[in-house]
């Protein structure tokens, strides 16, 4: 770091100035819910995930809302190793099939998963469902 200083003519403590306060002004982002813009819909309008938060690849996490109407499902999904899947159901009921196991999820349940194992939500009740995921590192 020295020598980087150094060699463009700068003080080390001039080479870092500003990091922290970018830091500090990347701690936090609002998005309210009118601006929420990013919603991605399924099977013909009968199921859709929104992006509960923006610039989704310069995060650590991606939290979704996904909403499953009655007699839908999710896409089938696997992401790759190392991914990690956490639910929690807002509304309605569920059925989580994980590789070979089936999860009946209601109101009020979570699911932690392997997201890397394949895996669906289909509605099992017979109104809206809602839910929020959250899946680390982020995927698209």
């Amino acid at each position: 770091h020295v020598r980087l200083a150094s060699a463009l003519g700068l003080k080390l403590t001039d080479l870092y100035a500003g990091i922290e306060e970018l830091r500090a002004k990347r701690a936090a982002t609002l998005v309210p819910s009118a601006q929420r813009k990013d919603v991605y819909v399924h099977q013909a309008g009968k199921s859709s995930i929104a992006l509960l938060t923006s610039d989704i690849m310069q995060k650590k996490l991606m939290p979704v809302l996904v909403t499953v109407e009655p007699g839908g499902s999710t896409q089938r999904e696997e992401a790759k190793v190392g991914t990690e899947r956490f639910l929690y159901v807002l509304d309605g009921t569920l059925e989580a099939r994980v590789g070979e196991e089936t999860h009946l999820l209601k109101r009020g349940s979570s699911l932690y998963l392997d997201a890397a194992v394949p895996h669906r939500f289909k509605n099992a009740g017979r109104v809206t469902a809602k839910l929020i995921a959250v899946v680390t590192p982020p995927v698209l």
